[in-house]
């Protein structure tokens, strides 16, 4: 019989000992992720009773405080639908969690093992107080820059283009802009260089009221015919007044149709008025206008009997040495350049 090899059953020990500390080792590692797993349950299951208790105190007192708001007829369901709509991402997150937590359940049999305990239940009213710490100003600019149009600067585009473009540009009884344009070239014998309503939009905001004073470049001439229209019990008029370069391209002398952006102007005034003014108009005017801008540039573009009525002229009112812009050398660049369609209005489509 041979006698076993000392060095040789030493080996096979360290062999052993080396699988169990492998085993141990994944062992650990597995229990850690179910730990893991189940603290991050526990601590979304908390956050969401958190969010669900809030939204129902807010339900409480906006029912109490704020129901003249609200129809009497369906004021409760209107509350409720309000305070506790998600959005799908967090829909679909608590799914994916809850889906989550019933494989635990499966996995080890004790549901409790993902029921948050006394112990996370009592920070809900840290989650309270801090709940809106997310919140900067840097929120406010993303929030305009959605697309909801309840913000500032889309609600000013809609009311000027419904108000106003929509209305005065069409034509009904010929009367629009490119048959009034065409009368006063034929009464007058000259030539407009666009066919179209030239809009301002400055980055400050800013147009003079005669924007001849503004530009070496431009005279007034005799304005549009006045277009009349029904509107809210007033026979109103649309006026559009007419500017000419005194400066000949191509041995011609061009008219222009134009105007600055009167809501834009109105947001000017409003920064500068103590009556108005918030220091969070201030901070995020140039998101407004850009807004504006896109708003304004979407619904005429999107509108069928607009769309190829304006020129939205979106530019920074002062050059890159601080001299403020001539707009007869806007309107010459524009000519130039008329067939050009600018896509999308951005920050990166103006340089400091």
């Amino acid at each position: 019989m041979a006698v076993p090899n000392k060095s040789q059953y030493k080996q096979d020990e360290e062999a052993a000992g080396a699988v169990r500390t492998v085993k141990s080792r994944k062992c650990y590692y597995l229990k850690m992720l179910a730990d893991y797993a189940d603290v991050s349950i526990r601590v979304v299951a908390t956050v969401f009773l958190a969010d669900f208790l809030q939204r129902l105190f807010r339900c409480v007192v906006e029912y109490i405080r704020y129901s003249r708001y609200y129809l009497p007829e369906d004021r409760l369901w209107t509350i409720l639908r309000r305070g506790c709509t998600y959005e799908s991402k967090h829909i679909y997150l608590a799914m994916a969690f809850v889906i989550a937590g019933l494989s635990r359940i499966s996995v080890t049999g004790d549901f409790t093992v993902v029921i948050p305990t006394a112990l996370y239940l009592a920070q809900i009213p840290l989650y309270w107080l801090f709940f809106d710490l997310s919140q900067s100003t840097l929120t406010y600019s993303h929030w305009i820059r959605e697309n909801h149009g309840l913000d500032y600067a889309a609600g000013m585009a809609s009311n000027y283009f419904h108000g106003y473009l929509k209305l005065a540009l069409p034509d009904t009884k010929d009367d629009g802009l490119k048959h009034r344009m065409a009368v006063y070239e034929a009464k007058n014998n000259v030539t407009f260089g666009v066919d179209r309503l030239i809009i301002l939009c400055p980055d400050e905001m800013f147009v003079e009221k005669k924007l001849e004073n503004n530009s070496t470049l431009l005279d007034k001439a005799e304005p549009l015919e006045t277009k009349y229209l029904h509107r809210a019990g007033v026979h109103r008029p649309f006026k559009h007044d007419v500017y000419r370069l005194n400066k000949k391209i191509d041995g011609k002398t061009y008219y222009f149709a134009m105007e600055g952006a009167t809501p834009m102007l109105s947001f000017f005034d409003a920064m500068e008025s103590n009556l108005s003014a918030t220091w969070q108009m201030k901070e995020l005017k140039r998101e407004i206008w850009l807004k504006f801008c896109k708003h304004l540039k979407h619904l005429i573009e999107t509108w069928p009997e607009t769309r190829n009525e304006v020129d939205l002229l979106v530019y920074n009112a002062h050059d890159q040495k601080g001299k403020l812009v001539d707009i007869g050398e806007l309107l010459i660049a524009h000519l130039k350049n008329k067939t050009k369609v600018i896509d999308e209005i951005s920050d990166d489509s103006f340089q400091k």
